[in-house]
């Protein structure tokens, strides 16, 4: 976020999720004011997740790509939702599939 303007590209009223090891009431004090104004003048929808902290707490490890998919595809509204769940899962089949039954990603355990 110091380095890359990652809300430069987002239309008005985008959705943006953020994976942030602070509590809700204190992330948005965390975020640089430029992102702060972008937010704000583009109306977007801001959530924030601690992926890490979820990911630790099912015992995933540090594997949060899975957390953060289901939660974008939750807020963003661009697939309805079991659609979403289908191909969020046909990809953890291929990618943790070929190591057989109990061998896959933490999600399929």
């Amino acid at each position: 976020m110091d380095k890359i303007d990652v809300l430069e590209p987002a239309a008005p009223g985008a959705a943006f999720l953020l994976n942030a090891p602070f509590a809700a009431d204190e992330v948005w004090n965390h975020l640089p004011k430029e992102m702060q104004e972008q937010i704000i003048d583009k109306k977007i929808r801001f959530f924030a997740i601690d992926a890490y902290d979820l990911a630790e707490a099912r015992r995933h490890g540090t594997r949060i790509n899975t957390i953060m998919q289901t939660c974008f595809f939750a807020i963003s509204g661009l697939l309805p939702r079991d659609e979403a769940i289908k191909h969020i899962k046909k990809a953890i089949e291929k990618t943790y599939g070929k190591r057989g039954p109990g061998g896959g990603a933490p999600e399929q355990r």
